[in-house]
């Protein structure tokens, strides 16, 4: 009866401790799918350890975003705008990465190859800040190494704006309406004008 007992808790905690492990694992490899820690890819948790294009340029992603947010320097310099602003775009990147290859196979491949230049200018972005930490004793390095990488967030942010124009206009969305400029009332003539004009 001791025995039984034995063996009973013996296997009760064996199959316990592999199931602490694999939600652990789980929750792991969930984690390392992540663009922005914290957040939530929607990219499908294979491409953590896949060898598709697709797959490599969403890990390419989470790697820049990790290289920023792992450098302290970058906050004690007041580059946080900056590493957000990576966030954001790393996250759009990702987004955009997911639809395109949920495409039919004869245009995945394209769709995907599209997004090889953006994740290398993310990625230039975050070498040029992580590059301004290294030449901090130089005020004027360090501004053109930030300016570089302004520089490369504002294009990307810029093709992702034209690439959303061009969806909203393909899917018949209409563009926001710009506002009418009403023209600004002519100036009241001077006294002295209105003076002339009665005596001339």
């Amino acid at each position: 009866m001791i025995v039984s007992f034995i063996l009973l808790t013996t296997v009760i905690g064996i199959v316990g401790f592999g199931v602490a492990l694999s939600v652990r694992g789980k929750r792991d490899f969930a984690k390392q799918n992540e663009v922005v820690p914290g957040k939530k890819s929607p990219a499908p948790a294979s491409w953590a350890g896949a060898h598709s294009p697709e797959a490599k340029l969403h890990r390419r992603l989470g790697d820049a975003v990790r290289a920023a947010n792992g450098n302290p320097e970058l906050m004690e310099l007041g580059l946080a705008i900056q590493t957000k602003q990576i966030e954001a775009e790393a996250l759009a990147i990702d987004e955009r990465l997911v639809a395109a290859a949920g495409l039919p196979t004869s245009h995945r491949a394209g769709a995907v190859a599209e997004f090889i230049p953006q994740v290398a200018a993310l990625e230039d972005a975050v070498a040029a800040l992580i590059k301004s930490t290294t030449v901090n004793d130089s005020k004027r390095l360090l501004e053109q190494a930030v300016s570089d990488a302004d520089i490369k967030l504002q294009a990307l942010a810029e093709a992702r704006a034209e690439i959303e124009a061009v969806d909203r206009s393909a899917n018949g969305t209409l563009p926001e309406a710009v506002p009418e400029t009403i023209p600004e009332p002519s100036p009241e003539p001077s006294p002295d004008v209105e003076q002339g004009k009665a005596t001339g």
